[in-house]
């Protein structure tokens, strides 16, 4: 018995050390092919097991195998999988590259749109996808403004340095006349506003998909006319939990010097010619002390701190992914009393509960705050920081003069009152009149995914985005010397709900016949209210509250709800993934269009042909792609403001009856007000060659009826205009991508790459027969035959010589020296850059890494309302003014283009400018330290710092503050912002 359990003995120990023996550690690292930078949270697997590991920081892996393993797979989202046989090769020291997105279009997936994920080399249609490089570790707040430049035909506008500033954007020139033009962005699967992208941390993302033709947007019906952004966030990978801190330090100053205004000296000097019997007592004194103020310095930062903290943990665990993160955001505003503060959390979790049931939930939280000024908007007030920064008289200074009785004086505290300018110091303004906006949002969706049989899979989802949003604003009793002060309160609360169910089914014929089938229906619940009321007679600092002034003020409320229910269908066929074809419907019902159009219907088909995979083309080694795609379908735009369709009540006379107020119909019924539709024709070609070039390009027409306009009606009606469907328009263009790789070395990378696009905009057809239509008072006339956005004002000529009179062109084309609005005509140039796109360029020895991205528009042009102000004697003696002044007409002869005092300036085309730029977008220079530094420490598993600055380098002929803006004028403009950064990154 006793030799029996001794050989039982023996024999387990003998098994464990074969076991042992049988088993070994498999190493390596997992680079881009595209750069040789390590890929973070790449999967590395056994090939037909559930044993795997995640890389690090570094890219690196450790995974224990067992001799009879052959193959590992290497898989990351956006790369192709790579599959080695460690039986053929040494299992230590492994180095794997995988191809990017850019490079192998079959494996890039397209995620958040509806059914499952697709790869990009198998979509019809015509998109683009940004990895998460490219967006996250910028400075902005707002991860949108890091996609200018990076998609062809996608032009993206930071108009304000402001840090709760939104984006604006367009794709593919402009849809609409009055509804909005942005494309819709979905999140995760689920529709949210574009004013959501402050509340989303960058970090947070895991690639944004820009999807552009009919094929690929139809199916969202009649709210993709102008295009979808799809953003999908991060999800948790890895068989080890990872934990990634992250933080960064900068600051931020103006992106383009300011106005050069004049010294005190200058400024007597302009003043005595234009006025010379004027009173310069004041002045002289001011000039004779040697004061002279720069506000602009004065009013403006230029090292305003901003830094940012993120932390995330991600991994796989029980059959759970997980990715868990928070961030904190803080930046301080170049003008005072402007900045933004940001906490975000964000949970998203999904498991299998069953093989044939999984579960998950995506959710979002944010808290803003924002410091504002309540004049920051306000261009032509006196008190906004950018206006009074060039209005402000040199001579003037924020300080008390102190007089020390010897002759001698020096600058003493804060003045609170202006006495030269008869203003409030903006700081003493601002600290007694604070105002407060605050934000919190809640967004995310739950789904339930079943798998009954295979190929079939049925989806339900619930999404919520909801914010409540809170304005404050106070002016301080004590403040002004009045004793009596004020408050106001503004709140608002939005919901939207939506619900999608789907059936998607997938099967094929002998490998050969692919087909999918999708069908849905989805429902969207919007539901907004919001208050307002101020006061006034608070008499105490300390007791601000509405409740404590005693008279109400103003009090404003409204609510307002809408439905839209939908359903959807999608068909999808290749052959042998040689020949595609695609076929989508929709129809889409709404509450805010008229009960004779309250349903619509929007359809697509697109096909592709995979040449690259005909038997002729094999031969042709150097050729790794090639597709020629087409599509065609109809979307819709019901995006825009109010209710159109239904009646409203409004105050119409007040004191008539009674002293009491009466109410009457102030805007009238549209029972056949329908949605703005849009025919679409996309046609493009893309292709790789010699494995280092990559090549796309795009034909589109995009055709607009039945836009929605307000319209004026007749006086007979009562009622001064409304919403109709006024007429069409069309925008055509090309697109044109591509990108090469000049080096591909073991140690180093180098690759540029660029995008154009050209887009041509024209008004086809306007309301009730018009062939034109002015807006008053904006410079703007609508025409048929013209562009959307083309100036219309009289043409300026220059300076006579002789007389210093202004020289005008009259509507036939004659030299003028009398000025008359009726010689206004269509000047050729546009607000919209027909012309837009970018390049880029990245490079990276060993652990180093740059990446810089450039941006361009072309052919814009901008009213520099600025320079009315500050280029005109009529406002000297009250305003400053900028030197090229100086530079007045004053003697016959003289050759310049500024005209003399007595030529009145007037709203014509000296103040419109070429806004046409290129800019230095993003900068970014890293380095990740490596192993062997940090193999010391153990459980750190990668450290990378970086440098990162955003609108480095700008070029550009507007004088204004900045050329992004997206407007037809600029006026007291908050600048844009030039930031720089630097932060580490370390994973545990």
């Amino acid at each position: 018995m006793k030799l029996k359990v001794m050989f039982l003995f023996a024999c387990l120990f003998l098994s464990i050390g074969i076991a042992i023996a049988q088993s070994s550690n498999a190493t390596g690292r997992v680079l881009s092919a595209e750069d040789n930078e390590p890929i973070v949270g790449a999967t590395v697997q056994i090939e037909g097991t559930d044993t795997g590991t995640i890389t690090d920081l570094d890219g690196k892996f450790t995974i224990n195998v067992p001799s009879s393993a052959q193959i590992l797979v290497i898989s990351f989202i956006g790369m192709e999988t790579q599959k080695i046989n460690i039986k053929e090769k040494n299992r230590t020291d492994l180095t794997i590259k995988l191809k990017p997105t850019a490079e192998v279009l079959d494996e890039v997936l397209v995620t958040g749109t509806y059914g499952s994920a697709k790869k990009l080399g198998s979509i019809v249609g015509s998109v683009v996808a940004i990895r998460s490089d490219k967006i996250e570790n910028r400075p902005s707040a707002n991860f949108a403004d890091a996609l200018q430049g990076q998609v062809a035909g996608l032009q993206v506008y930071t108009s304000s340095g402001e840090p709760s500033e939104g984006v604006s954007m367009r794709l593919r020139g402009i849809g609409s006349i009055s509804s909005s033009n942005e494309p819709l962005f979905i999140l995760d699967g689920s529709p949210i506003s574009g004013g959501a992208f402050t509340a989303i941390n960058p970090s947070d993302i895991e690639n944004v998909t820009v999807l552009k033709d009919a094929s690929s947007t139809s199916i969202y019906g009649s709210r993709a006319a102008n295009g979808v952004v799809v953003i999908t966030t991060k999800r948790g990978r890895g068989a080890k939990p990872t934990v990634s801190i992250k933080g960064q330090y900068g600051f931020s100053e103006p992106a383009l010097p300011t106005t050069r205004m004049m010294t005190t000296s200058q400024y007597y000097d302009l003043w005595k010619t234009i006025s010379p019997n004027a009173d310069f007592s004041i002045i002289r004194k001011y000039m004779d002390m040697g004061i002279s103020t720069d506000w602009q310095s004065y009013l403006m930062k230029d090292n305003a701190p901003t830094w940012q903290l993120d932390a995330s943990i991600t991994g796989v665990a029980n059959n759970t992914n997980y990715f868990i993160s928070a961030s904190h955001y803080d930046q301080d505003g170049v003008e005072p009393a402007s900045g933004m503060r940001r906490e975000t959390l964000r949970s998203n979790i999904d498991t299998k509960v069953f093989d044939w049931l999984r579960v998950g939930v995506n959710l979002g939280l944010s808290y803003e705050d924002y410091e504002t000024n309540n004049f920051a908007t306000k261009g032509n007030n006196p008190y906004n920081v950018a206006t009074l920064s060039r209005w402000a008289l040199p001579w003037e200074t924020p300080y008390k003069i102190v007089d020390d009785g010897n002759g001698k004086w020096h600058y003493g505290d804060r003045k609170d009152f202006f006495d030269v300018l008869g203003l409030w110091n903006p700081y003493y303004l601002l600290e007694n009149q604070p105002g407060q906006k605050n934000k919190l949002r809640l967004y995310g969706n739950m789904f339930e995914e079943l798998t009954p049989v295979k190929g079939l899979t049925l989806r339900a989802s619930q999404a919520l985005d909801a914010f409540d949003y809170r304005y404050r604003y106070r002016q301080l009793p004590a403040a002004f010397n009045n004793n009596s002060g004020s408050a106001s309160e503004t709140f608002q609360r939005y919901s939207s709900m939506t619900f999608t169910n789907t059936a998607e089914y997938k099967f094929d014929i002998n490998k050969v016949h692919n087909a999918t089938i999708l069908i849905g229906q989805e429902a969207i619940i919007y539901d907004g209210s919001a208050f307002g009321a101020s006061v006034s007679g608070i008499t105490d600092d300390r007791l601000t509250l509405l409740s404590h002034g005693t008279t109400p003020q103003n009090p404003t409320a409204s609510i307002q709800k809408k439905v839209m229910n939908s359903y959807f269908a999608r068909g999808e066929y290749n052959y042998a993934e040689k020949y595609y074809l695609d076929l989508s419907f929709r129809t889409d019902g709404s509450s805010v269009f008229g009960k004779n159009n309250r349903w619509a219907s929007f359809f697509s088909v697109g096909a592709m042909w995979n040449i690259k995979k005909e038997n002729f083309m094999q031969s042709a080694e150097w050729l790794n792609e090639l597709s020629l795609k087409a599509s065609y379908g109809t979307t819709g735009n019901s995006a825009f403001s109010g209710d159109p369709y239904y009646p409203s009540l409004g105050l119409v006379e007040v004191g008539k009856y009674q002293g009491g107020s009466a109410f009457g119909i102030s805007s009238v019924q549209n029972d056949d007000l329908t949605w703005e539709k849009q025919k679409s024709l996309n046609i493009g070609i893309s292709t790789r060659m010699f494995n280092r070039l990559d090549l796309s390009v795009d034909f589109y027409n995009k055709v607009t009826s039945d836009m929605l306009m307000t319209i004026p009606y007749s006086y007979t009606t009562g009622h001064g205009s409304g919403w109709g469907n006024i007429g069409s328009m069309y925008n055509r263009g090309f697109e044109v991508s591509v990108q090469y790789e000049l080096f591909n070395t073991k140690d180093f990378y180098w690759s540029i790459a660029g995008n154009i696009n050209y887009n041509k905009n024209q008004i086809t057809e306007l309301f009730g027969g018009r062939s034109e239509y002015v807006l008053p008072n904006t410079g703007i006339k609508y025409q048929v035959g013209e562009s959307l956005g083309d100036f219309y004002y009289v043409r300026w000529v220059g300076v006579d010589p002789e007389d210093g009179q202004q020289i005008w062109l009259d509507d036939k084309g004659n030299e003028t020296k009398e000025y008359s609005d009726n010689y206004a005509i269509f000047t050729g140039k546009n607000q919209y850059a027909p012309w837009s796109g970018g390049f880029n360029t990245r490079l990276s020895w060993k652990g180093f890494s740059v990446d810089a991205n450039f941006s361009f528009m072309l052919g814009k042009y901008l009213i520099d309302n600025d320079r009315y102000f500050v280029e005109n004697p009529n406002f000297v003696g009250q305003f400053n003014q900028s030197v090229e002044m100086a530079n007045m007409w004053t003697t016959p002869g003289q050759i310049t283009d500024i005209p003399a005092a007595n030529s009145t300036r007037q709203f014509d085309t000296h103040l419109l400018e070429n806004a046409s730029f290129m800019r230095l977008k993003n900068l970014t220079i890293s380095y990740s330290f490596p192993e062997s530094l940090l193999s010391k420490a153990g459980f750190i598993k990668g450290v990378r710092i970086f440098g990162v600055g955003r609108n480095l380098w700008t070029v550009t002929q507007y004088k204004g503050a900045d050329p992004e803006i997206d407007s037809n004028l600029q006026l007291g403009k908050y600048p844009n912002t030039r930031q720089f950064a630097v932060g580490a990154e370390l994973t545990f």
